[in-house]
């Protein structure tokens, strides 16, 4: 048996992102068009109704804590890239011009990097690979956790800290909101105006939010906004941290998930500072999530429970 408050602690979250997602969706004057993707919903139903007949009708640790968990790791993703929806509506000036003069202080020239992988074109596909691979991890990481770690403590602190990194990074990008490197370092605004439509910039959709033209946010079209902090990066930090005490994987997250921070600039149009962001947020939510724990068990009402066995 192992104690793991940090799961007791996860739905308060999640309620918590609720609230703010309600509340910031008001105050930006945006609606949630649920019409746009009701399977999304469905699905979230079906996995805690799964959930529960795994827990109640006909126990089963292992396929209870995997149906329930990917629930809660959906509507937590849900609620924080509805969040960023709201940062972005806030309308302060880009702070793309101050993000790229850091850069430039620090010595780090955006050229050299991109040259560098585009004469490589192995290590730009092996790049761009791990920088897709973060959506995915959302699932595998989870599940490797359970499955060979047995880590359910690691595992909900982990979803702890990814549900505080989503809250902070919405939060800081209301005052330090910004393009992208892509749009304001590697082209011009003439060769901008002549880009295809097939190629992706989320610069349609930051300027209608901050002129007020967007108000109806459809859920079969949810796009990444933030720039700073990057929240790829403070993502890789966290997979690879929650795989640390997994002996068989923890090179495999580290090799991956650094890939994962390097490509940022290169395919996520990152800024070199937008990754020192990403990591202060990763380490911030951490120790929050910590902290959560040990407040956990002072708290009556989030005192850990046993965790199941998953023999």
């Amino acid at each position: 048996m192992m104690p793991h408050s940090h799961s007791r602690v996860i739905w308060p979250l999640i309620a918590g992102m609720a609230l703010l997602t309600a509340a910031s969706f008001a105050l930006a004057g945006l609606r949630l068009d649920f019409a746009s993707n009701p399977y999304f919903f469905i699905a979230i139903a079906l996995l805690f109704a799964i959930s529960w007949f795994y827990a109640s009708v006909r126990p089963n640790a292992r396929l209870h804590l995997m149906t329930a968990t990917a629930g809660q790791i959906l509507l937590i993703l849900l609620f924080g890239i509805l969040l960023t929806y709201a940062a972005m509506a806030a309308d302060f000036p880009y702070r793309d011009a101050q993000l790229y003069m850091i850069d430039q202080w620090l010595g780090l020239s955006r050229q050299a990097y991109l040259d560098f992988f585009h004469s490589r074109p192995w290590l730009q596909s092996a790049m761009t690979a791990a920088y897709f691979s973060f959506l995915p991890q959302f699932a595998v990481v989870p599940m490797l956790l359970l499955l060979i770690g047995g880590q359910v403590a690691r595992l909900h602190a982990m979803m702890l800290a990814i549900g505080i990194a989503l809250i902070l990074t919405s939060a800081i990008s209301v005052f330090i909101p910004a393009v992208d490197a892509f749009v304001y370092v590697d082209i011009t605004p003439q060769v901008f105006a002549k880009i295809s439509s097939h190629i992706f910039t989320q610069v349609p959709t930051l300027e209608a939010l901050r002129s007020g033209a967007l108000h109806n946010i459809r859920l079969d079209n949810l796009e990444g906004l933030i720039t700073f902090p990057s929240f790829h990066t403070a993502g890789a930090l966290l997979f690879a941290w929650a795989l640390v005490r997994t002996s068989y994987l923890r090179w495999v997250g580290l090799a991956l998930n650094t890939m994962l921070v390097a490509s940022t600039p290169v395919i996520g149009a990152h800024y070199f500072i937008d990754l020192a962001g990403g990591a202060a947020v990763a380490a911030a939510s951490i120790f929050a999530a910590h902290r959560l724990h040990r407040a956990a068990h002072r708290w009556s009402w989030l005192r850990p429970a046993a965790a199941p066995v998953l023999g």
